[in-house]
């Protein structure tokens, strides 16, 4: 079983905690109920997770931190309960919309104002709405012109190393030398015998 959808029936008091162990699930929707108490913490090994719908009941306490770990959860709801405390604001979290907690008036926490999220390891991330598009643009552009600097100056600095190299064996080199203008004869007599056969034939 990978959906379980129990919506808009009457069902009371908490959430059973053995929900939580229903690894497989990869959508769940107790919404429209009159379910109590927090959300089991014991949700957080819903590890294959894609959507948790827990809206329009009347469940209380903190959103536990935990859900933060559900790294497939991609659909969050828990509008119109009696929850309170601060939102996570981890990973996947900060992406979810605010319309998501909407009706809880005990709930606080920086993704009702911000865009920025924070990653399990501190680091931040932003992400860009459409009104931010252009920037995002710019930004690439300007990555995409400080490689071709990179990859041209490389290029530039290996003809330099490699040229004076050469130019340094020619110079104190006696044998490198000609043993360098015996080649370069030799290839210049090839290159005149090929053209003098080409014109008389």
């Amino acid at each position: 079983m990978t959906a379980l959808d129990l919506s808009k029936n009457q069902f009371s008091g908490p959430i059973p905690f053995q929900m939580g162990y229903l690894s497989a699930l990869h959508s769940l929707n107790l919404s429209n109920n009159h379910l109590t108490r927090p959300i089991p913490n014991s949700f957080q090994n819903l590890e294959n997770i894609e959507s948790l719908d827990l809206s329009n009941n009347h469940l209380s306490g903190e959103i536990p931190s935990q859900l933060v770990k559900l790294h497939t959860l991609s659909v969050f709801r828990v509008a119109y309960n009696n929850l309170s405390g601060i939102i996570p604001y981890n990973d996947q979290f900060c992406t979810f919309n605010k319309s998501s907690f909407e009706g809880n008036p005990g709930l606080s926490g920086e993704l009702l104002i911000e865009k920025k999220c924070w990653s399990m390891h501190g680091t931040s991330q932003i992400y860009h709405d459409s009104s931010h598009n252009s920037n995002g643009d710019q930004e690439d552009t300007s990555k995409a012109i400080d490689n071709d600097v990179i990859f041209y100056s490389f290029i530039a600095a290996s003809f330099a190393i490699g040229f004076w190299g050469v130019i340094a064996v020619l110079a104190f080199n006696k044998n490198g030398r000609l043993k360098f203008f015996m080649a370069a004869d030799y290839f210049l007599y090839a290159c005149m015998k090929n053209k003098a056969k080409t014109i008389y034939v």
